[in-house]
């Protein structure tokens, strides 16, 4: 009888793939996340010693970088990419509120301004 009451609650409950919306990944995929950030953060580390590049190219490369990075790091190894939908909201609804706080506060204190008076 105790046999079916712990199959029943494994139907029940769902297992531990359910739980966390499907599974996470498997190591295999962890140690090629890991490597295309090793790559990524070479390629941003070389990108800086590039000879007369423009200062708007270097910028605007280095931001999607770290922004490909930054999707990376949470979808994969803060297990975001496999949670419910609800707990992604309540991750990104801040990050876009902070953005927009730090953009505004930028253009407060003309942060903007790249080129010299």
């Amino acid at each position: 009888m105790a046999d079916t009451h712990a199959v029943a609650g494994q139907q029940s409950h769902g297992g531990p793939e359910q739980a966390h919306g499907g599974g996470h990944a498997t190591v295999k995929t962890y140690i090629f996340v890991a490597i295309v950030l090793g790559l990524i953060t070479a390629i941003e580390v070389a990108t800086l010693y590039i000879p007369n590049i423009p200062n708007g190219l270097l910028v605007g490369s280095l931001l999607i970088m770290s922004a490909v990075k930054f999707v990376l790091v949470v979808g994969f190894f803060m297990h975001l990419k496999y949670d419910h939908n609800i707990m992604r909201s309540f991750f990104i609804g801040p990050l876009i509120l902070a953005i927009l706080i730090i953009l505004a506060l930028m253009a407060l204190f003309s942060a903007f301004i790249l080129l010299p008076r």
